[in-house]
């Protein structure tokens, strides 16, 4: 069993100080587990000031130039000693037993485990927060990884997200840490490297683990939907395994629908074809909405903002494959990040 004083470094990387991470912060303070410091890694400093009642616990705070999020984890991983780390979002918060369950996980499981948890929506979020929350937990849109957007069976899993992941300091940095060249995929990138370099690396997904995240509204999402398609190649495939090739299914779809219009088909065939393409489709996607809603309004309205973001997503993969993608894909999911 894993022996440690079990100390824990919360790192939250953000641009700047704002109400969201203030909001972060404060909730902290209704952690169990009190044996934890946090740093934030900021671009810049903030008009808005700490309020003074915000924290009992030691904050550090640290400023550098326009950088990446892998690089502001690794910097404050780094530049801290701790047992453990935790990486979060700014526009998150934790449940209060965030934490003791996950030092008592990270016991069990051993040094190697990196563990993390659901990420669920915040509890007073808009309807149109909601409506793009249920999106995003189809299978539809977020594939076979669609069991991190709600509190499901714990189980080892193939990779976790940043923005709520906990691990040991040692085992984080004597693997390299993140990739400081990617500006996505970095979450995806690092642990399956790490688990190619020692196959004993374990990821472990527990439904006690789990954070709330705020949501985006509709149009920050689809945004966030094409940025996610211009790092396609970067998000498919792991371990030769055939379910993860899911995110090319949108593209494919998108393709196989144009390609008909230049088939040498009567009108009406063409017709038949993409009706009844199009109706299998749409049957499959209230089928798996339908496990977890039962509102024919919501129903239809998440029905019709999967198909958009899919869209969105294969038009991102169109972006990709013609190598024009670096030319805003930072700026646009910058723009993607705040409601």
């Amino acid at each position: 069993m894993l022996q440690l004083s079990k100390k824990v470094n919360i790192i939250i990387p953000s641009i700047t100080f704002s109400k969201e991470l203030e909001y972060c912060l404060n909730k902290l303070n209704k952690q169990t587990y009190k044996n934890f410091f946090v740093t934030i890694v900021l671009n810049k400093k903030s008009k808005k000031k700490l309020s003074k009642n915000i924290h009992n616990y030691r904050l550090n705070v640290l400023y550098v130039k326009k950088n990446n999020m892998s690089y502001k984890r690794n910097f404050a991983a780094k530049k801290y000693k701790s047992d453990l780390i935790a990486f979060i979002d700014s526009d998150t918060y934790c449940h209060k037993n965030w934490l003791n369950n996950a030092v008592s996980i990270i016991v069990k499981k051993g040094y190697k485990t990196i563990v993390g948890g659901p990420n669920i929506p915040f509890p007073n979020q808009t309807y149109q927060e909601m409506l793009c929350y249920y999106a995003k937990r189809s299978f539809f849109v977020t594939g076979y990884l669609n069991f991190r957007k709600f509190k499901s069976k714990s189980q080892y899993c193939d990779w976790l997200e940043s923005c709520n992941i906990l691990m040991v300091r040692n085992f984080f940095l004597s693997n390299g840490g993140m990739n400081e060249k990617l500006y996505l995929g970095e979450d995806k990138e690092f642990q399956e490297r790490f688990k190619k370099n020692d196959s004993s690396t374990k990821i472990f997904f527990s439904s006690k683990l789990y954070i709330f995240h705020k949501e985006r509204n509709l149009l920050k999402f689809l945004l966030q939907r094409f940025v996610f398609g211009t790092d396609l190649f970067n998000i498919t495939g792991f371990e030769k395994k055939i379910v993860p090739y899911q995110p090319v299914l949108p593209i494919c779809i998108l393709f196989g629908f144009v390609s008909l219009f230049f088939l040498d088909l009567i009108i009406q065939k063409k017709f038949l074809i993409i009706s009844i393409s199009a109706l299998t489709v749409q049957t499959l996607i209230l089928l798996n909405i339908s496990k977890y809603l039962n509102d024919f309004k919501k129903l239809f309205l998440v029905t019709i903002i999967i198909n958009v973001a899919n869209l969105a997503y294969a038009f991102g993969g169109i972006i990709r494959i013609l190598h024009i993608h670096n030319i805003f894909r930072r700026k646009l999911y910058l723009k993607s990040r705040n409601n």
